[in-house]
């Protein structure tokens, strides 16, 4: 079957209307579907700016290429059935990646949320798919969770063919080289620090922590060692929320007057807005982002998920992983490439 007949017949079948929006060799086929958990269809552009709202469409590119095998772009997110904003760095970065055209198409699938990895391949129509979880670090969901869920043949790296699809399971972006660079560079933006005050201020780089998996401590001390190693900083420290050393003893035990605080998160949560400035007696984001204290400047920086510089680290995995994107291409942000 021609690929054209088989977006036909895929749009034939839809649960709603068909919105078309055409750019040049392009033609995107928006289809409206009505998933179980949300019974009100709703169209992209009721996206709130504060609270963010995901809506589950389906989008399909046609191209000019002809038989060309598409190129597309999965995702991974954890999500929250209990907080709107863990998913948000997901679709965030996947925008900024669909605006450059290279992949013909960039969808997201959650862990708790909609739309699911166990229903994502109904939604995916490309032949070669790159599939890059936005984790902190490799363990359970990375090496079991998604390769179950999505029936790959294993952890990353690993290549699948499925249903005629061949698909990609990159390794995920808290664990690559440019990490510790990203937070070296934003750590000094938020506390608006010249190359020169950055040298006598500290960063403490925060991480989760579990005793359960090392994995998620590991690639935490891996980058604070390396921003240690940059000299940037003064001192770079590491600590924890739920193990040794806890943060709250890390900050008190270092002696420079200036810290930047680095939350090692995928994204806003109950953690990095309520629990790590309550613990340590900081102002939380929504009120302000630095807090003099004890004749300290305390900077909280946003969680690392966050950094508009991610997206180019996901280009980066899945070019690793033989993605046709040319050289040269970027997410559009002044980011960690240009430093390589």
């Amino acid at each position: 079957m021609k690929r054209v007949e088989r977006l036909d017949a895929m749009c034939a079948v839809a649960t709603g209307p068909l919105i078309v929006a055409r750019t040049p060799g392009i033609q995107l086929v928006a289809r409206m579907a009505r998933p179980r958990s949300d019974p009100v269809r709703r169209p992209t552009c009721l996206r709130p700016t504060r609270v963010p709202f995901y809506p589950f469409t389906n989008h399909v590119l046609k191209t000019d290429a002809g038989d060309r095998l598409l190129q597309g772009l999965l995702i991974i997110g954890h999500g929250s059935h209990l907080n709107s904003e863990s998913s948000a760095p997901v679709y965030q970065h996947a925008e900024a990646i669909r605006a450059l055209g290279i992949f013909d198409e960039v969808r997201e699938c959650f862990w708790k949320e909609e739309p699911s990895m166990r229903e994502v391949w109904d939604l995916v129509e490309a032949d070669e798919i790159y599939v890059v979880p936005l984790f902190i670090s490799e363990g359970y969901f990375t090496e079991e969770v998604i390769p179950r869920d999505l029936g790959l043949s294993g952890p990353a790296p690993s290549r699948t063919e499925r249903d005629g699809r061949t698909i990609h399971y990159c390794a995920p972006v808290g664990t690559h080289p440019w990490m510790s660079r990203m937070i070296l560079r934003r750590a000094e933006e938020s506390a608006g620090l010249s190359d020169a005050e950055a040298r006598e201020a500290g960063l403490i780089v925060i991480g989760h922590g579990t005793e359960r998996n090392s994995n998620s401590s590991e690639v935490i001390y891996r980058v604070s060692r390396e921003a240690r190693e940059s000299g940037v900083f003064a001192r770079v420290e590491t600590g924890f929320l739920d193990q040794h050393p806890e943060v709250r003893d890390v900050l008190d035990a270092m002696p420079q007057r200036r810290m930047v605080l680095v939350p090692f998160f995928v994204a806003e949560g109950w953690h990095t807005q309520e629990t790590i400035p309550d613990d340590l007696g900081i102002n939380r984001p929504a009120v302000g982002t630095v807090t003099e204290k004890d004749g300290r400047e305390i900077f909280y920086a946003a969680p690392v998920g966050t950094f508009p510089e991610v997206a180019e680290i996901i280009l980066q995995r899945a070019r690793e992983a033989g993605a046709r994107i040319p050289e040269g291409v970027k997410s559009g942000v002044a980011g960690v490439a240009d430093d390589v």
